[in-house]
């Protein structure tokens, strides 16, 4: 079945910075789960931190590892990207417990035809503290098939709030999603194959 209908931004302010809490209660999945599949199961275990999220006044959360709560994983239906002062992006490797989504697939391809270098590795919130603090980082965006790009600009927390670089978003962040959603709109030439005409 294909379900069809108009509707606004996934998040209620629309394109500016999302502020997300860092859950240090709840974990979203665990290795052996069913972290990596699109299942209801894994939205459900959300929603007791989303709501505590909702409380401190954010708009989503942001999980981090079951077995060390030190490495992001991903926020409650969402992948998760770091943007640096050299252009560079990281995001956390499909480890089981991280649903690979097809928007980050597409953001890697987009980024690394565009020459920038693409990293998924392990990243801890002490480095994402450290190199917000130090200005290494420069942006951080949620992705997903509703959100499409969401740029982070801040993260609260029990330990204190963390800014991302002027805190409303970025360039890198910008582009990309002007890139992706031009091409899910035909607006801009599609080079990798992505869109097909049904009829």
């Amino acid at each position: 079945m294909l379900i069809a209908s108009s509707v606004g931004s996934y998040f209620k302010g629309g394109a500016k910075a999302v502020t997300v809490w860092l859950s240090d209660r709840y974990t979203r999945a665990a290795e052996g789960g069913t972290g990596a599949a699109k299942c209801g199961g894994n939205y459900a275990a959300s929603l007791l931190a989303q709501a505590e999220a909702i409380e401190q006044g954010c708009d989503q959360v942001v999980f981090l590892d079951a077995a060390q709560h030190r490495f992001v994983e991903e926020l409650g239906g969402m992948n998760v990207f770091f943007v640096f002062d050299d252009g560079s992006l990281t995001t956390p490797p499909l480890s089981g417990t991280i649903l690979p989504g097809i928007t980050r697939d597409a953001i890697i391809a987009l980024a690394r035809k565009e020459g920038r270098t693409v990293r998924e590795e392990r990243y801890s919130i002490e480095q994402w503290r450290d190199d917000a603090a130090s200005g290494k980082l420069r942006e951080a965006f949620a992705c997903g098939t509703a959100a499409v790009i969401s740029a982070i600009g801040k993260i609260k927390s029990t330990k204190g709030d963390i800014v991302i670089g002027s805190g409303d978003g970025g360039p890198i962040t910008t582009a990309l999603k002007a890139k992706l959603v031009g091409i899910q709109r035909g607006d801009i030439a599609d080079s990798e194959g992505w869109v097909r005409k049904i009829g």
